[in-house]
């Protein structure tokens, strides 16, 4: 604890949990108070207690029969045993001054002029002036005059760890009490004032005409004032009658006694509930519960939500560390939420659950287990808020969680073989479509990968032609359960998805998709003609399943329909053969004199070229079905293992040719304030690839796709394109009813005067109108990490750092653009080229120093109309803050206003209206 007369920037423990048991506030200030009866303070009267001087004689007894104390016969011991007696000085009394030291021999007084200084076990003093009393067994300090009679030299006192800056200062060495008048106390986050303050033995301190704040400034802006208050050191305040002031105008309510956390430590505690009203469930009371400091590794809250029309729901989150080990998170939410609104007792309900978990492992052994998990029901974001009974929801007014369509999750584990170049990797997989109800699961996920091998390598150091050479090895395994049936009739249009319940998981997982994969690639490269790089590679391909589909031709609806399945032990061998190669070459173009600033302009092509072999293992009768199409009168190959989680064996052989070729353009530059060159990149990626297959029937030449990224006006502006070319001819065949669809043609579309079909398209470009704030991420967890914010508000921002509010920043914009184009084959006239078109903005903008908006929406140019549009609106009190964030329209409209006191001690000091979207369900 910190004692001074001048305000301190705060320096709180941000690794205690926070918790306010007992405020009591009007004017819409505090919304609920605990309060705890204890009893009164009172300060002793006049000095500290001394005992006598050890030296004094003790009276002799009235007894008459007591011999006097100089008879020898009657002494207790021999004088030539008997211990001296000790002093109430423990240890040396170390002082010094730098004007005069004055001493008193027979008063046992002594008195310190100048810079004293008094140094006693654990024990400093420093003031003008210092006066010892071995007598009293006390130390008294206070501070003297100038010559403009301003008082100057305030006593120093240091009691191991404690500091004390104060006016004056009394101190019993002996009892270890002391009397400190006009002191201000820093405990934790908060400051105690007093005129007169007391400290006892146990260091508790008791004052008296005192104030309590968390301002840090000498004159703060709130404070509460109380007659009488003890602050017990690393647990809490207790107050006498106080009042809040505000500006030093005091509110006219008062009350007899308040309880204010000053801990140190996490403790358990009662989590105090805030209420509301909504449309659907009534009113409630949200976030009842209790905290359970558990230990200092793990933590829990349970927490309620109460709602007057039946519904309820319950949350649990727990959070853990084993320091330098691993730490996590584990959150649990149940709800149970009225269908309608229309009635108050309904018995219609709907029951909602969601879990997320999150390990991640900080050791760096051969072992590592990590976990990231994110499961719900289908309807629980449509009837509750996802961010709502987590962890850091307070600080999360974003509801775009809510608009997430897909949910998935992975628990891994990894391990490295000391000494071998194995290792394995165990994960299990979730992936969950909130829209179609589909939910796949991997249970579980298995890999063991080698290293690649160089087996010509020689161990003395000796290079050789086939150093180069490498074999690898890598197995997977995985056991695929999902709900979804497929298409449970020939003619269903649609897959079927059946509901994933616990009485359904055990179908699920009988009829789970099982396999495994084994790949062993062999490769190898070398140098030829000293500019080209040359890649041979062979690689093998085993997969095992354990059953394998029986197809048949279905007359009666003229399609091929899969009649069963047939168990057993099945194996299917690939393999295949490529060689590539690849170059670089470069262009150099000095700019001429009259343009000074440009210096040369270089260009960067990467040519690359492949060739690959694939056989044909069609005709194998345990990779696919022979089948004669009656109604198209063609032989159909059916893949035997269609569906099954690596997939068959390829139809047709496959001899192709690849080649691709990549460039970028930069240039030197050198202006007037330059000293040496600088690059400036004109063209980061430009990129055309292809390849040509020999031994296709038909279409051997595969689309064309391209790819460019750039970035132009000194960086402002980046912009990414990419496109597929289809170099075919597209006809358009019109029917006898007049109707038309479009068919592709085996012939090259350049031979009628046309470069081809983009058949897709998409372009992004994004920019930040401000140059400060383009490193503004990186700045704001910069200034996140140094601040003196609560630990779990540290670990939230760290991670969103948009969220963190920077007045340092005056304005800042963030402008994006997407654009996709999709134009198929198109099968009917009905089909339309499909393009979606997306403009979002965001940033904030200060008003002033202490001022500062910020914004966020979209617009969808399809749909014609505004994404999802935020608002907010923060002002910078110094020891309270003000927020305002409205979503003004939309599905998730809402809106939350709040002022509050920084400090995470007094988090209920505060005024909130609010009204989240979850409201309006």
């Amino acid at each position: 604890m910190n004692f001074s007369l001048k305000g301190k920037e705060r320096s709180p423990n941000s690794a205690r949990v926070r918790y306010f048991i007992a405020i009591i506030f009007t004017f819409y200030i505090v919304q609920a108070a605990v309060a705890q009866v204890e009893p009164r303070v009172k300060p002793p009267g006049g000095l500290l207690p001394y005992k006598s001087d050890s030296l004094k004689t003790t009276p002799p007894s009235p007894d008459s029969l007591a011999l006097p104390p100089t008879d020898s016969l009657r002494t207790k011991a021999d004088s030539t045993k008997a211990k001296p007696q000790q002093g109430d000085i423990e240890t040396t009394i170390n002082y010094s001054a730098r004007d005069s030291i004055r001493a008193q021999v027979d008063g046992k007084m002594i008195w310190l002029y100048g810079d004293a200084k008094i140094v006693y076990g654990e024990i400093e003093l420093e003031a003008d002036e210092i006066v010892i009393d071995y007598g009293n067994n006390t130390l008294t300090a206070h501070g003297t005059r100038d010559s403009l009679g301003n008082r100057v030299g305030y006593p120093i006192f240091k009691n191991g760890q404690e500091l004390y800056e104060t006016k004056d200062i009394i101190y019993n060495f002996k009892t270890k009490r002391a009397r400190i008048s006009e002191v201000v106390t820093q405990q934790g986050e908060a400051y105690l004032a007093g005129d007169v303050v007391y400290k006892n033995e146990k260091g508790e301190l008791l004052s008296r005409r005192n104030s309590y704040t968390t301002c840090n400034l000498e004159h703060p802006h709130f404070r509460i004032r109380a007659t009488k208050t003890k602050a017990i050191p690393n647990d809490k305040i207790v107050a006498g009658p106080f009042y809040m002031e505000f500006n030093d105008i005091p509110l006219p309510i008062g009350f007899l006694f308040g309880m204010f956390p000053s801990p140190r430590r996490s403790a358990s505690g009662i989590i105090v509930p805030s209420y509301g009203e909504e449309k659907r469930r009534g009113f409630n009371l949200r976030g009842l519960g209790y905290f359970f400091d558990i230990s200092e590794y793990i933590k829990l809250a349970l927490t309620a939500d109460i709602y007057s029309k039946g519904g309820h729901a319950l949350y649990a989150n727990s959070s853990y560390i084993k320091r330098y080990h691993y730490n996590g998170t584990v959150n649990f939410a149940y709800s149970k939420n009225p269908d309608s609104d229309n009635k108050i007792e309904t018995q219609s309900f709907t029951k909602d659950f969601r879990l997320t978990w999150s390990h991640s492992p900080q050791s760096k052994g051969t072992g590592r287990f990590s976990a990231s998990v994110n499961a719900a029901t289908a309807t629980f974001n449509q009837n509750n808020f996802l961010s709502y009974g987590t962890q850091g929801n307070l600080y999360n007014n974003s509801s775009l969680n809510n608009t997430t369509a897909k949910l998935s999750s992975n628990v891994s584990y990894s391990k490295r073989f000391t000494g071998s170049p194995l290792s394995l990797g165990i994960n299990l997989n979730h992936n969950q479509d909130l829209k179609t109800k589909q939910i796949d699961l991997l249970l579980p996920s298995l890999s063991l990968n080698m290293t690649n091998l160089y087996p010509f390598q020689s161990k003395k150091g000796k290079t050789g032609p086939l150093d180069n050479f490498s074999i690898g090895y890598a197995m997977a395994a995985q056991n695929r359960v999902t709900n979804n049936l497929g298409r449970l009739t020939p003619t269903a249009a649609h897959d079927s998805i059946a509901p994933f319940t616990g009485s359904n998981f055990g179908t699920f997982f009988a009829n789970g998709k099982k396999g495994m994969r084994h790949t062993i690639p062999a490769t190898f490269s070398f140098k030829a003609l000293r500019h080209f790089t040359i890649s041979p590679s062979v690689n093998y391909e085993m997969k095992w399943y354990d059953e394998q589909q029986v197809w048949k031709y279905d007359t009666a609806n003229a399609v091929i329909a899969k009649v069963g399945t047939e168990k057993g032990f099945k194996n299917i061998s690939n393999y295949s053969m490529s060689v590539g190669m690849t170059t670089r070459l470069y262009g150099m173009y000095f700019m001429k004199n009259k343009l000074k600033k440009i210096k040369a302009i270089r260009h960067i092509v990467n040519p690359s070229v492949s060739y690959s072999f694939t056989p044909d293992f069609s005709k194998n009768p345990q990779y696919f079905t022979p089948i004669h199409d009656v109604k198209r009168d063609i032989w159909v190959y059916q893949d035997r293992y269609v569906g099954s989680v690596y997939g068959g064996s390829s139809i047709g052989r496959s001899s192709a040719i690849g080649f691709g070729i990549g460039n970028n353009v930069e240039m030197k530059v050198q202006g007037p304030q330059d000293s040496v060159a600088r690059k400036v990149m004109l063209l980061n990626n430009f990129s055309i690839n292809s390849s040509y297959n020999f031994l296709a029937d038909s279409f051997k030449l595969a689309p064309f796709s391209m790819a460019a990224n750039t970035n132009i006006l000194n960086n402002l502006l980046n912009i990414n394109v990419s496109a597929t070319l289809d170099p075919y001819r597209v006809e358009r065949i019109v029917n006898e009813d007049g109707t038309w669809y479009e068919k592709r043609r085996d012939d090259y579309a350049w031979r009628s005067g046309s470069v081809g079909r983009i058949s897709s398209a998409t372009l992004a470009m994004s920019t930040n109108l401000n140059p400060k704030a383009r490193s503004k991420e990186t700045s704001s967890r910069e200034k996140i990490g140094k601040s003196d914010l609560p630990e779990t508000e540290k670990q939230f921002l760290m991670q969103n750092p948009d969220a963190y509010v920077d007045f340092d920043i005056p304005w800042s914009m963030n402008l994006s653009y997407n654009f996709s184009y999709q134009n198929p084959v198109k099968t009917s006239q009905a089909v339309k080229p499909t393009i979606n078109q997306t403009l979002t903005m965001n940033g904030d903008l200060s008003l002033s120093e202490k001022w500062k908006v910020t914004y966020s929406s979209g617009f969808d140019i399809k749909a014609g109309q505004l994404t999802m549009t935020n608002l907010g609106i923060a002002r910078d009190l110094h020891c309270w803050t003000m927020r305002l964030n409205w979503t003004p329209f939309g599905y998730f409209q809402q809106f939350n206003f709040t002022i509050n006191v920084k400090s995470s001690m007094l988090q209920d000091l505060k005024l909130e209206r609010r009204k989240p979207y979850f409201d309006n369900l």
